[in-house]
């Protein structure tokens, strides 16, 4: 029978950590026949600057936790981890079967905003010395730690290797400066993905971003330039939900030129939208576009030559 093999990646930032058999301990690698490797990726945000520092990575089935990650992570600069993919556990043995929870415990992190304030969380510093500013305020990071949206809300683990990638959205998880309370309230949203086999990404959603004649994006708010960099790319799952029940909803990322790249997303079929408001400091930033074609069917493969359309992008002053 082959040995199931488990690993995770975070898709912003790159960590490789190896997990080696050990004892019977299960809350260490031992020799069940799933092996599992995890990736940890991201997705893009409305920030300069992120780094977290991730102290555990933990599955629980049932009553038994099985502790993936133990060790803490150096500062991982998520916001560099876009189309890429850092492993943090690698070749992890455990039993074959079904888990409802995966949990990530964040034990530091530290944000820098466009008008240049760093904010931190935790006995961490910004890794060019800046002065803090300002405490980033997580309350579910450093205690039982993030629960990661997975397809279905379970992860099931069979014969073989699975690899599970982390997606850390950073456009939905470093929220929003707290008033002058000196403060930058944190929700972290970590999305789950999983394929047979590994580690290597899975399969997502690809194309261009184009405008209409005559459509260009504006100055939000007034002297902060902005481009199409600034539209986000969504997908909204067809059949699969979280663990409220609702239709998983990923975000993309645009580059400079146009391209994006929206994933990595679980098999189904996606409907293809956009983020309409961008919601910034003093201003929300307003597209109007259209996908074509609207919906792309992932099963083991990146869906490709997909094309929007920004129609109108608009800034509206807030506050």
């Amino acid at each position: 029978m082959p040995t199931p093999r488990f690993t995770a990646f975070a898709l912003s930032a790159a960590l490789l950590l190896t997990a080696s058999a050990c004892d019977d301990d299960p809350t260490q690698p031992g020799d069940g026949d799933a092996r599992l490797n995890v990736l940890l990726t991201d997705a893009p945000g409305d920030v300069a600057a992120a780094w977290l520092q991730i102290d555990r990575v933990y599955l629980q089935g049932g009553d038994e936790r099985v502790e993936l990650l133990t060790e803490p992570t150096d500062l991982i600069e998520v916001t560099e981890l876009v189309g890429t993919a850092v492993p943090l556990v690698e070749d992890f043995g455990l039993e074959p079967g079904t888990y409802g929870q995966l949990r990530f415990v964040i034990g530091g992190a530290v944000l820098e905003s466009e008008d240049g304030t760093v904010y931190v969380l935790g006995d961490v510093a910004h890794p060019d010395g800046l002065e803090a500013g300002g405490d980033l305020h997580c309350p579910s990071c450093q205690q039982s730690g993030i629960k990661v949206t997975l397809p279905g809300d379970e992860l099931e683990l069979g014969d073989g290797e699975t690899t599970v990638t982390l997606d850390f959205d950073v456009s939905q998880s470093f929220g929003h400066r707290a008033g002058n309370s000196g403060r930058w309230i944190m929700r972290p949203v970590i999305h789950g993905t999983w394929i047979e086999g590994g580690p290597v990404l899975g399969p997502g959603v690809r194309g261009q971003v184009n405008f209409a004649t005559g459509v260009a994006v504006p100055a939000c708010p007034a002297g902060t330039a902005r481009s199409v960099e600034d539209f986000v790319p969504q997908a909204t799952a067809t059949t699969l939900v979280d663990g409220d029940g609702l239709a998983l909803v990923r975000t993309g990322v645009t580059a400079a030129d146009g391209t994006f790249v929206l994933g990595p997303l679980a098999a189904d079929t996606w409907d293809l939208g956009f983020l309409a408001t961008l919601e910034l400091e003093g201003a929300d930033l307003l597209f109007e576009a259209s996908a074509s074609p609207t919906q792309a069917v992932i099963v083991d493969s990146d869906v490709t030559g997909v094309t929007y359309t920004v129609t109108a992008a608009t800034c509206v002053p807030t506050g």
